[in-house]
């Protein structure tokens, strides 16, 4: 599943680039509605623990809906600590949000990116993706050579590459796959799969070596290297799936409306599918289902929970559901 925030940076980039508004009015229509949602859930997520407090439960119950918490608490001052760091961090109790930090600062640089996409320099194009793709090696340099490497050191975070690193090359990606390519569906989808099974291969071995080695707790940063999104690996993963869901013509009318439904519900499930996990395994575990079958039920029931809530939402209070599930 590790390619799954580089396609999501690649729609963004093939539905968004190139920006045909003004700056203030794409940043007016565009930030709002993740930057609201986002801060709405982050607060309610901070307030749980301090719930659990007023109802009397134990504080190991916060372990059980956020796994990553070691030391939960639920005092009032921590509450409001983690809540008025909104706008600079998040923690474990919002680990989620990440990605929505992420998807703003792409949002910033878009219009500015943008006017330099409409050149339409070909061979600039291409000279940007070869540095995007040194870039790429960067997570391993650092472990292989020395964690400061083309510059950086204690002083410095930016380094050679540094200008040319992160989602950007995704966003540019999915806006020169937006106009296809001759290849045959046949070639493509064969293309696609070899680098889905190249970019697999390095990511699983990769993983499960570091794995064998170490616990998540001895040496986060080497268990988590090949999970990287911003490696080549996982960028051959994310390239090879949509090359070939590219090829997929719906024509159903039904499906288009199933889709479009869980396309428009997406984002609301994703802000509150996180305090759900927990619980869900807990509930199954009494099941002692194998751990692939585990998972399938858990997401099915993650997911299913949370599009039918977003769906609900946007039904009973259709003028504020862009403010709450965006």
């Amino acid at each position: 599943m590790r390619p799954s925030v580089p396609l999501f940076a690649m729609m963004t980039g093939l539905l968004l680039l190139p920006v045909n508004s003004s700056p203030s009015e794409f940043y007016r229509k565009r930030i709002p509605r993740v930057l609201i949602p986002m801060v709405l859930w982050s607060v309610l997520y901070y307030l749980v623990p301090w719930f659990t407090g007023l109802l009397g439960l134990d504080k190991s119950i916060i372990s059980v809906m956020f796994p990553y918490v070691y030391e939960p608490s639920q005092e009032l001052g921590a509450t409001l600590k983690n809540i008025a760091q909104i706008p600079f961090t998040f923690n474990f109790y919002t680990t989620h949000m990440w990605y929505i930090y992420m998807l703003i600062g792409l949002y910033l640089l878009m219009p500015f990116f943008s006017a330099w996409v409409k050149m339409n320099d070909k061979a600039l194009t291409k000279a940007y993706l070869v540095l995007w793709g040194i870039s790429l090696l960067l997570p391993y340099l650092m472990q292989v050579i020395s964690p400061f490497i083309f510059g950086t050191c204690h002083w410095n975070a930016y380094g050679t590459f540094h200008y040319f690193a992160g989602f950007t090359g995704y966003l540019l990606l999915g806006h020169l796959m937006a106009k296809g390519n001759s290849l045959t569906t046949r070639k493509v989808v064969a293309l696609g799969i070899i680098m889905y099974l190249a970019g697999y291969a390095v990511t699983y071995l990769g993983f499960s070596t570091i794995g064998a080695k170490y616990t998540y707790a001895e040496a986060p940063e080497l268990t988590q290297l090949f999970w990287l999104f911003c490696t080549p690996n996982v960028a051959l993963m994310a390239l090879g799936v949509f090359m070939i869901v590219q090829r997929i013509k719906i024509t159903s009318p039904k499906l288009q409306a199933i889709l479009a439904n869980t396309t428009k519900c997406s984002f609301g499930a994703y802000l509150m599918h996180y305090i759900l996990i927990g619980p869900v395994i807990i509930l199954l575990a009494p099941l002692k289902l194998p751990t692939v079958l585990c998972v399938i039920c858990s997401v099915t029931l993650v997911f299913g929970s949370c599009w039918a809530l977003t769906a609900l939402i946007y039904k009973i209070a259709p003028r504020w559901a862009k403010y709450i599930v965006g």
